[in-house]
């Protein structure tokens, strides 16, 4: 399964995605790595999914409508 998760580079998001790289999903992660948090934390968390072939990772905001709208164009969930 192919499955894009929203905020990747967070706690939640994170351990999400590595939970469902284990399983075999393939995961494409979502995040505009704010600085609402700490961003080397999420660069942190990011460096553990992102060895994972499986894994695909795009700095996006989910409020940039037209980002949004290339990424549904280009892949499939």
């Amino acid at each position: 399964m192919k499955v894009m998760i929203t905020g990747v580079a967070g706690f939640i998001g994170s351990n999400l995605a590595l939970r469902l790289l284990a399983r075999g999903d393939r995961v494409y992660g979502i995040d505009n790595l704010n600085d609402y948090y700490d961003v080397t934390l999420k660069e942190a968390r990011l460096r553990r999914v992102t060895p994972d072939p499986k894994f695909t990772f795009e700095k996006i905001d989910i409020a940039d409508r037209t980002g949004m709208e290339g990424l549904f164009k280009r892949e499939k969930f």
